[in-house]
């Protein structure tokens, strides 16, 4: 009789732990969908050579938010965009931003940078750089396939006087100094590829 009952209370435990899996795997993919914001990124524009490289890094196991950090390789000649309106500048700093999935496939995104003008220090000015100029790019990612996305980028650049209270983030109602039409890129996760091997 104790052994049946042992059986039984096996059985019953058996089961109940298989429904917790299955509950709660249905449970993540309902929530939170195939996709996770993670990975080392580039991302192209069709017709054009600009290209960028990013890292999604998750803050939280589920990838539903992530940091983003990255850096441009061809950026967008916004002085020739904008003669008289950008000021001239040396480089770009990197990326950064934060990602944050909206559906199973879909995700919102704001990055921000700075264009970097060398300028000679002086008594009031004891620095080696100045920005020049601050962009941000907010917009929508698409996931299409394993390791593929689009995403949309509507870009705005800034004069360092949007940032009034200093805080490297224009200031909210602040007008940018050029809005451009949004833009489509490809983005492309690299993957493991094999080594070179001589020939």
């Amino acid at each position: 009789m104790s052994s049946k009952r042992n059986s039984v209370v096996a059985t019953l435990a058996t089961l109940a732990a298989g429904l917790l899996v299955v509950t709660q795997t249905a449970w993540v993919n309902q929530s939170h969908g195939p996709n996770k914001l993670e990975g080392a990124w580039v991302a192209t524009v069709p017709g054009n050579p600009l290209q960028w490289s990013y890292v999604l890094s998750p803050l939280d196991p589920s990838g539903h938010r992530a940091v983003i950090s990255g850096s441009l390789q061809v950026a967008i000649p916004v002085t020739v965009m904008a003669p008289g309106l950008a000021p001239d500048f040396d480089y770009n700093s990197p990326i950064s931003g934060e990602a944050v999935m909206t559906g199973r496939n879909t995700a919102k995104f704001t990055t921000i940078g700075y264009c970097i003008k060398k300028v000679v220090p002086s008594a009031q000015y004891p620095f080696l750089e100045e920005v020049a100029f601050i962009w941000v790019s907010s917009g929508d990612i698409k996931f299409t396939a394993p390791g593929k996305a689009e995403t949309t980028h509507h870009l705005a650049f800034y004069l360092p006087a949007a940032d009034a209270d200093g805080d490297g983030i224009p200031d909210a109602g602040a007008a940018p100094f050029l809005c451009l039409p949004p833009t489509t890129s490809s983005d492309t996760r690299i993957g493991l590829m094999p080594p070179c091997t001589p020939q």
